[in-house]
């Protein structure tokens, strides 16, 4: 059975390190050190899950949202923000733009698997 694919966009290693030692034994993993480079990637896959951080140089994880919404080929992807941004109205506004959740960092291994399992029930 083939596993399922996830995309890490987040330009701190120390997180992405965190995150694929969490799911890279389950899951296919993909990771993208910017929102531009995610943006690349995902003309090129079209993965069940993405894993987005919002603080990023360039192209923020806004605009990742912004570009993944506006594709109805991509527009159904779920997507669970990641992010040190505490304040509510950054969590609202991501949801707005369509994420399906938000996390606060520091990453807990527990609350990733929880929204994982969540969003890929096989």
């Amino acid at each position: 059975m083939e596993r399922a694919k996830i995309l890490i966009i987040d330009d701190d290693p120390v997180c992405t390190g965190v995150l694929l030692a969490i799911l890279g034994d389950d899951y296919q993993v993909t990771t993208a050190n910017s929102g531009s480079g995610g943006i690349e990637i995902l003309n090129s896959m079209i993965p069940d899950l993405i894993l987005l951080d919002i603080t990023m140089p360039e192209v923020n994880g806004y605009q990742v949202l912004r570009f993944l919404k506006a594709d109805s080929s991509r527009a159904n992807i779920p997507v669970v923000v990641i992010s040190t941004l505490v304040d509510s109205s950054d969590r609202d506004f991501a949801l707005k733009l369509g994420a399906n959740d938000y996390v606060n960092k520091p990453i807990m291994p527990d609350v990733i698997q929880k929204m994982v399992d969540q969003y890929l029930p096989y």
